[in-house]
């Protein structure tokens, strides 16, 4: 299963396991790599609203936000280390997906 049919589980009630939240992070990991080398992934593309409603984010964020943030909920990180939603911010910043204006 991948993350977005799991995103729209999540967004419709259904929990997400701890071995399916396991997966998610290793797939977040694959993700951020991606989007250093290439601008055509799937996961930089804007996710639908209820998933950005479900993922706590705003309406029109894209898909790895959505996807780190729902871990973040589901998998919170241990005391000292970023969360999730921000490391993908700052990607984001980084890879010049958002652009400081």
């Amino acid at each position: 299963m991948n993350y977005q049919m799991l995103l729209e589980c999540h967004a419709a009630g259904t929990a997400i396991t701890v071995r399916e939240a396991q997966l998610l992070d290793l797939e977040l990991d694959s993700q951020i790599a991606s989007i250093k080398v290439s601008r055509t992934q799937g996961c930089i593309e804007v996710a639908p609203d209820h998933i950005c409603q479900s993922a706590g984010v705003c309406k029109g964020s894209f898909w790895i936000t959505c996807f780190a943030a729902v871990l973040d909920q589901v998998t919170p990180v241990s005391a000292g280390k970023k969360a999730r939603g921000a490391t993908v911010f700052d990607e984001l910043i980084n890879n010049r997906y958002l652009v400081d204006r």
